[in-house]
């Protein structure tokens, strides 16, 4: 059984331009990734934030990670949500192994005086949030961190300035990967050969199994993030351009760039860390673009987001060393 609804995007509706789509999508309900499971062999716990405008605040966000969801319960995790502040309260009363927020939109402001309107964009994590999981993390627990790109990707900015991590809040474009017909949010393929997936990386050097290493990630239409370049999982090609929209509909080139990641992981103080500025890459979706069906991503029969979402999961719970 298939199930529609209607998605509100950011979308290149040509190749030259920028625009808000309606976009038909489909949940994936079938897809299964097959691994050998550590249930039984641990009693980590995994807490995800359904709170500050994550995916998981909305009506259907649980049914768009479906696989997610499975693969981590299946593999023994606790899984548990959460729509309590994230402080220190809250996280040393459920003390968990990882803490998961999966996208996180900026909270939009109308401001309005003498007939004139403008916009203020502010994150939705308070000051005392982003200290309190920063120390969390420094004192031994790890960190999964989704973005977005433009207009949805910064609201997540001042933990990126904790854990100093620059951010680009707009789209990622290499001309040898054009986006949904030209576009200029590009669909990345990476693989080991176009060096884009670093498998030197401890996320994939201690993977419990060969099995499970990735041989081409698929990687739609993301923003761009860069800290030290041992920290790269998923790298950019060099000259890989940052585009952010203007208000007049014109296009800014704000940055090229040879280090733009589009995944990083690293230690800070005893805890874990990984970022990834494709909020889609391992959640259960088929858009429906133009009639085109296009996978996002982790049941895509092409690639092997789902191996990459396994050994993640592991490295920062410590599962493997």
């Amino acid at each position: 059984m298939r199930t529609f609804f209607i998605l509100l995007l950011a979308l290149i509706s040509s190749g030259v331009s920028y625009g808000q789509g309606t976009v038909e999508a489909e949940f994936d309900t079938i897809y299964n990734y097959v691994f050998k499971s550590r249930k039984g062999t641990h009693n980590k716990t995994i807490l995800i934030d359904e709170s500050h405008n994550t995916i998981y605040s909305l009506p259907y966000g649980k049914q768009t990670a479906r696989e997610m969801l499975r693969i981590m319960e299946e593999d023994g995790f606790k899984v548990q949500f959460t729509d309590q502040k994230l402080d220190s309260i809250s996280l040393n009363k459920a003390n968990p192994d990882l803490l998961i927020l999966h996208g996180m939109p900026n909270d939009k402001i109308e401001l309005t005086s003498g007939g004139k309107k403008e916009i203020m964009y502010k994150s939705p994590l308070k000051d005392d949030e982003v200290i309190d999981i920063t120390k969390y993390v420094y004192r031994g627990g790890s960190l999964f961190l989704f973005l977005s790109h433009f207009p949805g990707g910064s609201g997540a900015s001042p933990l990126l300035e904790a854990f100093n991590i620059k951010f680009r809040d707009g789209y990622a474009y290499h001309p040898n990967f054009s986006g949904h017909k030209g576009g200029l949010c590009s669909h990345f393929i990476m693989t080991k050969q176009n060096n884009m997936i670093n498998t030197n990386h401890p996320v994939l050097a201690t993977r419990l199994s060969e099995e499970t290493l990735p041989d081409t990630i698929k990687f739609l239409c993301g923003a761009a993030i860069f800290r030290n370049p041992e920290d790269n999982i998923l790298s950019f090609p060099k000259n890989t351009i940052n585009f952010t929209p203007t208000t007049d509909g014109s296009i800014d080139v704000e940055e090229v760039s040879d280090s733009y990641a589009g995944m990083i992981g690293f230690n800070f103080g005893k805890g874990r860390v990984i970022v990834c500025t494709d909020q889609g890459i391992f959640r259960s979706l088929d858009l429906l673009i133009d009639g085109e069906k296009i996978p996002v991503t982790i049941h895509d029969p092409e690639c092997d987001n789902a191996d990459l979402f396994l050994n993640s999961i592991r490295w920062l719970s410590r599962l493997q060393d």
